[in-house]
């Protein structure tokens, strides 16, 4: 049984497809060097067995494992879909939330005050400070 690297993929298929298709070149190879290509007559079958014979166990290895790839690439493909449709669904939903923040109410923004502003406004806290200070002496010391 082939391993599986996650649900629904097939470890190596690919590299076992490419070995199987090698495997299927060389057993080709010896078919053609053999006694039934020079003599030219299927009579000596027996005589290229070995070549016969690896040449049918690899075209079953490239045909189970070409199986196993287009099983991947199918379920890569409905995969794929879904984290699309994942994607478009998070989108819209924050499309929504952002239409959502717009209809809340903003908050007032922060008053800027000038240069001199500011400055009167501490000035008037400096002496306020100063006269419940004199006021909390005053108390203190009769």
């Amino acid at each position: 049984m082939p391993e599986k690297s996650g649900e629904g993929y097939t470890e190596g298929a690919e590299f076992r497809f490419l070995g199987n298709l090698f495997g299927a070149l060389m057993a080709c190879a010896g078919l053609l060097a053999g006694t039934m290509m020079r003599e030219r007559s299927t009579d000596y079958w027996l005589e290229d067995i070995v070549p016969l014979l690896l040449l049918a166990f690899t075209l079953r290895g490239v045909i189970k494992s070409a199986m196993e790839l287009a099983k991947d690439s199918i379920f890569y493909e409905e995969q794929k879909k879904q984290v699309l449709e994942a994607m478009a669904k998070q989108e819209a939903m924050a499309a929504a939330m952002a239409g959502a923040e717009s209809e809340l109410p903003k908050l007032a923004s922060k008053p800027k005050y000038s240069e001199a502003e500011v400055l009167e406004a501490v000035s008037k806290r400096i002496e306020q400070q100063r006269e419940e200070g004199l006021k909390k002496n005053k108390i203190i010391n009769p």
